[in-house]
């Protein structure tokens, strides 16, 4: 039975991931476009990521590394210390910034969401620390942290503008379940449930989060929105004169 705990005040992100036809809950696959949506900001991460300083990810690297060494390498880990290395987690912002230790999760640990689902921690940790650093105006908090037996539940409610050019807005409420194998005590799925359809998911990250729009990416995003074909046709006609003007001069 478990025993509701006063809600932590921390940091959480949903983060997608992949699967096959069904999620972790057995509802019924989200779709051949939704999917390609996630591994389009996936490879969009990777992309953001490839960017960024060695140095910054040097540094990074070797600071993880050396704080959850001990831990992680462990076989086993008890309950209290399973629990005490996920707040450490949760209170170093490890869904948006991907540096938290996760010493408590076995390397093999199935990540899933209401997109798709993937095994392993590394890709886990790529993830979130690529397409952390597109997010902006982040506000994410903690709002329920339920322990049982076999399961460590939390709520969270969040939304950030990602920093992309038409700035869309995302918002969203949901939880995670950190299921704890009963031999090692380690976490072996990680399922991300969010309290929003999939599909209004990806309408958000298609419309700007200013109502008036700014620039010709948030006039297009918004036409798209729309269906308003010409709208889009408007809005790129100024770069596609552009890039073909010198070969209608020549």
């Amino acid at each position: 039975m478990r025993a509701p705990r006063r809600p932590s005040r921390s940091t959480v992100l949903v983060r997608a991931a992949p699967s096959g036809e069904r999620d972790a809950d057995g509802n019924e696959d989200v779709g051949a476009g939704l999917k390609a949506v996630w591994y389009g900001a996936e490879a969009m991460g990777k992309m953001v990521g490839a960017v960024k300083s060695k140095d910054e990810s040097s540094a990074t690297s070797r600071a993880s590394a050396s704080s959850a060494s001990a831990a992680s390498s462990a076989a086993t880990v008890d309950r209290e210390r399973a629990i005490a290395l996920l707040r450490e987690d949760y209170d170093s912002s490890y869904f948006v910034s991907g540096v938290g230790e996760l010493a408590a999760y076995a390397p093999d640990c199935e990540f899933s969401d209401p997109f798709v689902a993937f095994k392993g921690v590394d890709r886990f940790k790529q993830n979130v620390g690529n397409l952390g650093g597109m997010m902006r105006d982040v506000d994410l908090k903690i709002t329920g942290w339920e322990e049982s037996e076999s399961d460590l539940v939390t709520s969270w409610r969040f939304s950030c503008v990602l920093d992309l050019p038409w700035k869309p807005k995302l918002a969203a409420a949901g939880g995670t379940t950190h299921v704890f194998d009963p031999d090692t005590g380690k976490v072996v799925k990680h399922i991300e449930r969010w309290d929003v359809e999939p599909k209004k998911v990806v309408k958000q990250l298609l419309s700007p989060s200013s109502k008036i729009p700014e620039n010709r990416a948030q006039v297009f995003m918004f036409s798209l929105s729309d269906g308003d074909y010409l709208g889009m046709w408007l809005a790129v006609t100024p770069a596609v004169i552009k890039f073909t003007a010198p070969w209608v001069g020549a």
